[in-house]
C-alpha cells in the first residue's frame, strides 16, 4: 500500500462515516418527529449532540486532513477546481454545521425538554433542520466534485 492510497482510504472513509451519519441522524430525527414525544425528542437531540461533537467533528478533520496529504502526495495543484472547491466546501459546511447548527439545536433540545415543544421552538428547531440538510447536500457535491475532478 502506498501513502497516496493510505490517504485516499481515510478520505474517502471520512466522508462515508460523515455523510453517512449525518444521512442516518436525519432518518432518525424523522422518526423521532413521528413519534410525537417531546422526551424523546430532547433525548434525540441530546444524542446528536453527543455524535456530532465525538464522531463528526473527528472524522471532518480526518477528511481535512487525508485531503492535504493527498494534494501533497498526488501532485495536485491549488489551481485544480476540485482541490479548491473541496476546501470552501469543507470550510462552509464545518463552520456552518459544527459552529452554527449543533449548538443551536442543542439549546433547543435543552429548552424543549424544560418548557416543552412550543410552536416557536418548533419552528426554530424546523429551520434548523432544513439548514442541516442543504448542508449535507453540500457534501454529496463535495463528493461528486472529488469523484469527477472537473477540470482535470
Amino acid at each position: 500500500m502506498t501513502s497516496y492510497e493510505l490517504w485516499l482510504f481515510l478520505h474517502i472513509g471520512g466522508a462515508i462515516v460523515w455523510i453517512g451519519g449525518a444521512i442516518a441522524a436525519q432518518i432518525f430525527l424523522a422518526l423521532t418527529q413521528r413519534a410525537g414525544d417531546p422526551a424523546r425528542t430532547a433525548a434525540f437531540g441530546r444524542d446528536v449532540y453527543w455524535i456530532v461533537t465525538r464522531v463528526f467533528m473527528p472524522t471532518s478533520v480526518i477528511v481535512l486532513a487525508s485531503g492535504f496529504a493527498l494534494k501533497a502526495d498526488g501532485n495536485w495543484s491549488w489551481s485544480e477546481p476540485f482541490v479548491w472547491l473541496g476546501l470552501v466546501l469543507w470550510v462552509a459546511v464545518a463552520g456552518l454545521a459544527f459552529g452554527y447548527v449543533t449548538p443551536s439545536l442543542r439549546r433547543v433540545s435543552a429548552q424543549m425538554a424544560v418548557e416543552g415543544p412550543s410552536p416557536a421552538l418548533l419552528a426554530h428547531a424546523n429551520r434548523l433542520i432544513v439548514f442541516a440538510r442543504l448542508l449535507i447536500v453540500v457534501l454529496v457535491i463535495a463528493v461528486f466534485l472529488m469523484v469527477v475532478k472537473p477540470g482535470t
